[in-house]
């Protein structure tokens, strides 16, 4: 996974099921030592490790100035590609050989997502859940119906729609039918998602005997008076 989801308690949590974690870290994790952080006179290609219980650290130097920081509760040793120039642990090479899932599902969210600029944090974590949400429907869905609007190129913007309507249509056809006085703007709305409000004829025209329901029916108030 990439460094969005890698913690030390997700790590934790995913051991309890027998479950190993590869992942990057992000620079402001709590976890890494100041030891792993980037500094400048750390070696270009060069690595230092930290072991936890079946956790392991490695931070790795590409460059000057800069640590790649990853966390592997996989791996449980100091081992390097000594044969490269780069010298890589082998720890960053597993993840760079498997992270391929990882990057299409970025790239994939990012091309329909809901996010919005906003400084509460639950929000963007919220936002998050809903893409990655939709995107495995569409990834599962697709896989247990394969024919799925097959040639089409935005079969999954189709599908998001479409999902969006589904979750939302119990909750428009509960005000249609609790709410007596919609605006017009907003039952014309739900019309157009293909919810129609159901108008059941109580009374008929005086004058053509044609049906009419309650919110197309006028009541005209005369006092006895005029009555007689």
């Amino acid at each position: 996974m990439d460094n969005f989801f890698t913690s030390i308690p997700l790590a934790e949590k995913l051991l309890e099921k027998n479950l190993t974690l590869v992942g990057t870290l992000r620079q402001n994790k709590p976890d890494i030592p100041p030891v792993m952080k980037p500094n400048k006179l750390r070696e270009k290609y060069s690595s230092k490790f930290g072991f936890c219980g079946n956790m392991t650290m490695v931070s790795y130097v590409p460059k000057k100035g800069k640590a790649v920081v990853l966390l592997s509760t996989m791996h449980d040793d100091t081992a390097v590609d000594d044969q490269s120039v780069k010298r890589k642990p082998e720890v960053i090479q597993y993840y760079n050989h498997t992270k391929s899932g990882v990057d299409t599902m970025d790239q994939m969210v990012r091309t329909y997502t809901c996010k919005r600029r906003t400084r509460r944090w639950p929000m963007v974590l919220w936002h998050n859940v809903l893409d990655v949400a939709t995107l495995n429907a569409f990834t599962s869905y697709t896989a247990q119906h394969p024919g799925y609007m097959g040639g089409v190129t935005n079969a999954r913007r189709l599908f998001i729609k479409e999902l969006g309507k589904e979750l939302v249509m119990p909750h428009m056809r509960r005000r249609m039918e609790g709410t007596s006085h919609l605006q017009t703007h907003i039952t014309e709305a739900m019309e157009r998602c293909g919810l129609k409000k159901n108008r059941k004829a109580s009374s008929w025209c005086s004058k053509c005997t044609s049906p009419v329901c309650k919110e197309h029916k006028h009541v005209v108030v005369i006092c006895e008076a005029c009555m007689h």
